[in-house]
């Protein structure tokens, strides 16, 4: 299975001894101070610093002894299972907001192959999870507001859309998914995107498959930043200013276009206030 075997790999920049004594549960949250989670941590958590001044901190379990990692936002939080490593940066040029993005990387379950309707009901189950613990579905800006089975047909064939987490696929839908599919949640100022990947060599359903989860934590101004793009991160704040209009405008051509072909729009959406 070389492609878990490469992105197995890519749990963390480096790898350490450490791995070897770890905790089976760690808890972390958007802009968590690095101090603070080595001083809770000191005998698990990774710290390599790379120029220029940026630092990356990192937990690996392993294969036969997964993790379980608790996503905190404020009081509320949920628990992810069968954890396989996380990984989190710095940046320099924003000191104030410590960690900014976090990446953990997990499985559906311990076992690496697991019956195809058996994945769909465990994604389910952590869905539900991360919306019992007050997450709500985000839509990009940019992108048509669609819920349900219409929110699933554009993901088939605009991969870039999110799927509704509020969506229980049927096992035929959940055959159809993309290589990648994603689902993207937002929480005061977090934000959320869970994307599953599977093995597109094992897609017989009569078969197990083989699935693999990363999820991506980010602050309300790392997210905004990643609208602009790297080119205009360092002056994202008057960056974003003009790029709202011009993915306002990208929506409301998708949704005009999508009406037209009698897709219902999710007109109630609301997006998240701007940091």
């Amino acid at each position: 299975m070389l492609w878990i075997i490469a992105l197995l790999t890519a749990c963390s920049p480096d790898k350490s001894e450490k791995s070897i004594n770890m905790l089976h549960q760690i808890e972390i949250s958007a802009n968590q101070s690095g101090k603070e989670l080595l001083a809770r941590y000191p005998n698990q958590v990774v710290l390599i610093s790379r120029p220029p001044n940026v630092n990356f901190y990192s937990m690996d379990w392993p294969r036969d002894a997964l993790g379980a990692v608790k996503i905190r936002n404020g009081t509320r939080a949920f628990m992810l299972n069968d954890v396989l490593g996380i990984s989190g940066n710095e940046d320099p040029h924003f000191p104030d907001e410590n960690i900014i993005e976090w990446n953990i990387y997990a499985g559906l379950g311990a076992e690496e192959h697991i019956p195809h309707d058996e994945a769909r009901q465990r994604m389910m189950r952590i869905l539900n999870n991360i919306r019992a613990a007050g997450w709500r579905h985000y839509i990009e800006r940019s992108l048509p507001r669609l819920k349900g089975a219409q929110a699933l047909h554009f993901a088939i064939t605009s991969p870039v859309h999110s799927l509704d987490p509020t969506y229980v696929p049927d096992l035929d839908e959940w055959m159809s998914l993309p290589a990648d599919a994603t689902w993207r949640f937002q929480l005061d100022h977090a934000y959320l995107t869970l994307t599953l990947t599977r093995d597109m060599e094992r897609l017989d359903r009569n078969k197990p498959g083989a699935y693999f989860l990363k999820l991506s934590l980010v602050g309300s101004k790392e997210e905004a930043r990643q609208i602009v793009g790297p080119a205009k991160r360092s002056d994202w704040q008057n960056a974003l200013a003009s790029e709202l209009p011009l993915l306002k405008q990208d929506r409301d051509q998708a949704e005009e276009t999508l009406r037209r072909r009698g897709v219902v729009i999710d007109s109630a959406y609301q997006d998240p206030s701007i940091p």
